[in-house]
């Protein structure tokens, strides 16, 4: 049985103290064990004990976590438990000695099952070891990130703009806002999968468990399930308004109902019944290349004059008042408004896909926190790029009677603004799926359905309940602005901000004195942005819900 003596914490590089030490506790575990340095880094040292017997205690099964590392012919073992009177956590590191890995591993293998059928611990709870290498390519997951990403909240970015200004110089501090909360929100993106690859968890829920516990876990799939409904619900409210323009301007007379109706059964159910987001990644260039045509038009009527009142445009004959391009006085200086939380609010909305973190995490081939950052940096920035853009052509030409949906300030009549809903379209429907695996994903972790009967057809026969009621519930909601508003301010505040940063807090206190000085720092920063986006978050629903 290989022999193990107490080191004390491991250094900073990720192995346990200076290396000349451990060559003489080396040394010292050759003669027997019993000659032990008096001390290691100013801690004193244990008596050398086996590590059959450390596997076999029952407190290192049920209250540690283990933690092995090494390198040829050396393996540290660091185990960290709880005391039962303080929440902090000791350490104590063990090296294995001059023992090859294959004895360690043998032992290992036959004490398997008092680490629970291939799992490990961390801060006492079990975590499923899975394989994280998944078989989706960089590229791939960037286009459905960015699919993921731009959807429906973009559509009404303008209308943020014009809740709080209505003059161009606004478009200075909105843009700026759009940065910097794309800049957070794909901080807490990325820390989801930092946290998955920390407790080699696969879902929200599991991160929660084990780093928090299970006290009040139902409530992160619940959070997750609501939030991600609001967006299918979305979803459909806006395919329903544009399937039934389509099909008029076509010469088919449907009524609302019909049409989404008609759009739920012939698109969204067969690409709901998916089970992989790696499949929709043509789909999501194909979507991708509607809301960038959508943005050239945009583009193209703002500086053709066609929406113009000085310039005598020509599709202004066939806009109601209310959408009617309308400027004034309050630019820039609109920002100490109270409304410009509205706009906030809608980069809630706009930037929320956290729900899908974990799954494009796992999902991702040869998923290191390096290769995860660049597709969430790139994801975020291009989307930000994207919603800037939106914002700017919209505003600059409708001014402060910006819809919630700025195509409907478009002419039904003027060609191109057709073909932009049907980009839009094409763009939602392929997005469709995206938040509904996080609505179907959130009620199987909510329900705690065991794998073994999460089959095809239990999956199919959950999809088409789901699609079902967000279908019926479409049907009677027509108040964009009000879904928007308390999903991206109430909601969204849970799922993006509060719930990772107290998971990745637990999960820093469970490393104890392991954790660098950078980890407790970053906690400090993390639980600072979740009081401000909290905040920010609520205040801006109460603004909100009064203004619309």
């Amino acid at each position: 049985t290989p022999k193990i003596s107490h080191l004390g914490p491991p250094h900073r590089s990720g192995l346990p103290g200076d290396t000349r030490q451990h060559e003489q506790s080396l040394l010292d575990e050759e003669d027997g064990g019993e000659r032990m340095s008096s001390n290691h880094r100013g801690r004193s040292y244990q008596k050398s004990e086996s590590l059959e017997a450390l596997l076999d205690d029952d407190s290192t099964r049920h209250n540690h976590q283990i933690i092995i590392e090494g390198k040829p012919g050396h393996l540290w073992l660091h185990r960290s438990s709880r005391p039962s009177d303080d929440d902090s956590l000791t350490s104590r590191s063990y090296h294995t000695g001059i023992h090859t890995l294959e004895s360690v591993t043998s032992l290992l293998t036959e004490t398997a099952h008092k680490i629970v059928d291939g799992s490990f611990r961390f801060g006492g709870r079990v975590s499923s070891v899975r394989d994280f290498g998944g078989t989706a390519s960089i590229p791939s997951e960037i286009f459905n990130l960015i699919k993921n990403l731009v959807g429906a909240g973009a559509l009404g970015l303008p209308s943020g703009v014009a809740a709080f200004a209505n003059g161009p110089s606004a478009l200075i501090p909105a843009s700026f806002a759009l940065v910097v909360m794309g800049v957070v929100f794909a901080y807490f993106f990325l820390l989801m999968g930092r946290l998955c690859s920390l407790t080699r968890a696969a879902s929200y829920r599991e991160v929660w468990e084990i780093t928090m516990g299970d006290q009040w876990a139902a409530i992160v799939p619940l959070a997750i399930v609501l939030m991600a409904s609001l967006g299918n619900l979305a979803y459909s409210m806006i395919l329903a308004d544009t399937t039934k323009s389509l099909l008029l301007a076509v010469g088919f007379t449907v009524t609302r109902t019909q049409s989404l109706i008609g759009v739920t059964i012939c698109l969204l159910l067969p690409l709901c019944m998916i089970k992989h987001l790696s499949v929709l990644a043509p789909f999501s260039f194909l979507g991708l290349s509607g809301l960038l045509f959508t943005i050239g038009v945009m583009a193209l009527r703002y500086f053709d004059g066609s929406y113009d009142p000085d310039r005598g445009g020509e599709f202004l004959k066939d806009l109601p008042d209310n959408l009617q391009p309308s400027f004034g006085p309050v630019g820039a200086s609109g920002v100490w408004s109270s409304k410009f939380l509205i706009l906030l609010c809608m980069t809630f909305q706009a930037y929320f896909a956290h729900y899908n973190a974990p799954r494009f995490y796992v999902e991702l081939k040869s998923n290191t926190i390096g290769r995860f950052t660049t597709v969430v940096a790139s994801s975020f920035g291009f989307s930000a790029m994207i919603f800037i853009l939106f914002t700017t052509f919209g505003f600059l030409t409708f001014g402060a009677n910006a819809d919630g949906n700025i195509l409907n300030n478009y002419s039904n009549h003027d060609g191109l603004a057709s073909c932009c809903r049907l980009a839009i379209a094409v763009a939602l429907a392929f997005t469709y799926p995206l938040p509904f695996i996080g609505v179907r994903d959130g009620i199987i972790d909510l329900l705690m359905v065991q794998e073994s009967k999460q089959t095809s057809q239990n999956l199919n026969a959950l999809s088409v309940i789901l699609l079902t009621i967000f279908t019926c519930l479409a049907m009677y909601f027509t108040d964009l602005g009000l879904l928007n508003a308390v999903g991206g301010g109430a909601l969204g505040t849970a799922v993006v901000f509060i719930l990772p940063a107290l998971m990745f807090r637990g999960a820093i206190r469970q490393l104890g004195r392991i954790a660098t000085r950078d980890q407790r720092r970053e906690v400090s920063f993390t639980i600072g942005l979740m009081w401000i986006g909290t905040a920010v978050g609520l205040i801006g629903t109460v603004v909100g819900l009064t203004t619309t």
